[in-house]
């Protein structure tokens, strides 16, 4: 008994088992291609966020460019108009132009940030350095300069110093009447620009430059008053401004092998425990030359913690969802087994009844097998006597047979008998005759009408004599079907001559109100096939006169 309840325990468990493994491995697979789904959800929109993030930083410095140019050019047309410095510009009077150009380049500073106010002479030789007076008399061979030098009209552009740092320039000829003073340049650093997009969007921002373009020794001592990173933090780049105080060591790192090329604009870094998006956008040079690019920085530590904490609710929710499921499958599967130790003892029940019953059974067939043998005698003689009803059977097919046979003669017979019964003939071209002998049924009338309408068209007739002189008598339902097939040929042109009414046929369609219409009534066949071939030598006639 303990054995039996030992085994009975073991097969539960076994069956438990078979059916939570399963289900267990395929929640695991799910929650794993959920995690692949996710994560490949979360890879495409940080890549969309990405370009988003280029597109969108690459349009606040161009509108930032655009906004500082407009800026200038507006502060260009005002002291170009100014009568103070045009006059002391007439009359080369260097001091007159400072004491009026120094408290202007002040205002000009504190309202649009404007570093740099230049009057030169007309052949580029520098007359006055607003921001620096002691510097003059150098020729200036910059772009912008000998842009508006060779065009005559205002040059606007980004241009790079000894230091690496870059300049907006705006320079405009200066003009009295007819005759050139000389050249206004107004100049805001870049990286004023570029500062901007911190101020108005809280992302830090840096100009790193090529080595090759900037001079060391003029470099260092800036460096040290701002604060940059040493020249030999990056094998062949420098940082020349940046509003954070060190670069990220995994943008570092990428920036060591790769230089500015990096293989995507917009890279994701970590550090400090934030999220970073580092941008590096090509800046504007007036040379065509990228030798240099500003990094803007855009911290994105809580888009990437709500995408995480996404992820771990999904999970969350998963596998709770999964541990109730598995709890109810653990509570029915017992359920089920108690439902199976029930059944299977009802079963058990059942064995040991039929095995009862087989035995009662068994000697039930003995009796039986002794009354087949006393039956087997008798079972003898009937099987002779059904050998015997079976010749006889054979006998009637064989008739069976022969009666078919003849049946089918029959039906060729009569198949035979019914076209002979549908006499048309051709009386001339384009004229038949049809003689309706006997009586006329409902099939018969189907014969005559498909066979009358297909010699028609075979034989292109226009006029068909229909003889009635062998129809013995006539009724309501021949006379409609009559009609009919009148019809029908003239609906395919045909003129249709009824021939051989005999008085009794007359009184009938009188008397059931037959309507003739188009068919023409004749006395007889003779007058019919001449009335056809007098219509056919008149349309003959016509036909001749038409020509």
């Amino acid at each position: 008994m303990e054995d039996r309840t030992t085994d009975r325990a073991s097969a539960d468990q076994n069956v438990r088992f078979r059916v939570l493994a399963p289900l267990v491995l395929a929640l695991a697979l799910l929650l794993s291609l959920y995690l692949v789904t996710t994560y490949r959800a979360f890879t495409s929109q940080r890549e969309a966020s990405l370009q988003q993030a280029t597109e969108t930083t690459t349009e606040l410095l161009r509108r930032a460019t655009e906004d500082n140019i407009a800026t200038l050019g507006s502060l260009m047309s005002a002291i170009r108009r100014d009568p103070l410095l045009e006059d002391a510009m007439r009359r080369q009077d260097r001091e007159a132009l400072l004491a009026r150009g120094a408290p202007l380049l002040q205002e000009l500073q504190a309202r649009a940030g404007i570093t740099h106010l230049y009057f030169h002479a007309p052949d580029r030789v520098n007359f006055l350095r607003v921001h620096q007076p002691h510097r003059f008399g150098d020729t200036i061979s910059r772009v912008t300069l000998m842009e508006a030098e060779r065009t005559g009209q205002p040059s606007v552009g980004n241009e790079q110093g000894p230091l690496g740092t870059y300049t907006l320039r705006y320079v405009m000829p200066w003009r009295s009447g007819d005759r050139l003073l000389g050249y206004i340049e107004l100049g805001k650093e870049f990286q004023l620009v570029a500062s901007s997009l911190r101020e108005a969007h809280g992302m830090d921002v840096a100009i790193l430059v090529d080595k090759k373009y900037v001079d060391r020794a003029l470099w260092e001592p800036t460096a040290a008053e701002q604060r940059l990173p040493p020249w030999d933090t990056l094998p062949s780049i420098v940082a020349v401004f940046s509003t954070a105080q060190a670069l990220p060591d995994e943008l570092s790192a990428r920036l060591a092998r790769q230089g500015l090329d990096l293989d995507e604009p917009t890279v994701t870094v970590q550090a400090d425990g934030r999220v970073l998006e580092c941008t590096l956008l090509p800046i504007d040079d007036v040379r065509s030359l990228e030798t240099a690019k500003l990094l803007v920085m855009r911290d994105v530590t809580g888009v990437a913690a709500a995408a995480r904490a996404q992820l771990v609710a999904g999970c969350a929710a998963f596998a709770g969802v999964s541990g109730g499921l598995l709890a109810m499958f653990h509570v029915l599967l017992g359920r089920i087994q108690r439902d199976l130790r029930e059944r299977s003892r009802l079963l058990t029940s059942a064995k040991e009844r039929l095995e009862q019953e087989i035995e009662v059974r068994i000697v039930a067939q003995r009796e039986l097998e002794g009354a087949l043998g006393a039956s087997a005698a008798a079972s003898q003689a009937k099987t002779e006597s059904l050998a015997q009803r079976e010749e006889a059977l054979c006998e009637l097919q064989a008739t069976k047979r022969a009666l078919e046979q003849q049946l089918q003669t029959i039906e060729r017979q009569r198949v035979t008998i019914r076209e002979l019964s549908l006499p048309i003939v051709d009386v001339w071209d384009e004229i038949l005759a049809l003689s309706i002998v006997g009586p006329v049924d409902s099939e018969r009338a189907a014969d005559m009408m498909d066979g009358l309408l297909r010699r028609i068209v075979d034989a292109q007739a226009r006029w068909i004599i229909l003889d009635v002189t062998g129809l013995p008598a006539i009724d309501d339902e021949v006379a409609a079907r009559l009609a009919r097939v009148a019809k029908a040929v003239r609906l395919l042109g045909c003129d249709c001559i009824v021939t051989g009414i005999s008085p009794h046929i007359a009184r009938a369609f009188v008397a059931l109100g037959v309507e003739l219409g188009d068919i023409r009534p004749l006395r007889s066949l003779k007058d019919g096939i001449k009335h056809c071939m007098s219509a056919r030598q008149a349309a003959a006639l016509r036909s001749s006169l038409a020509t």
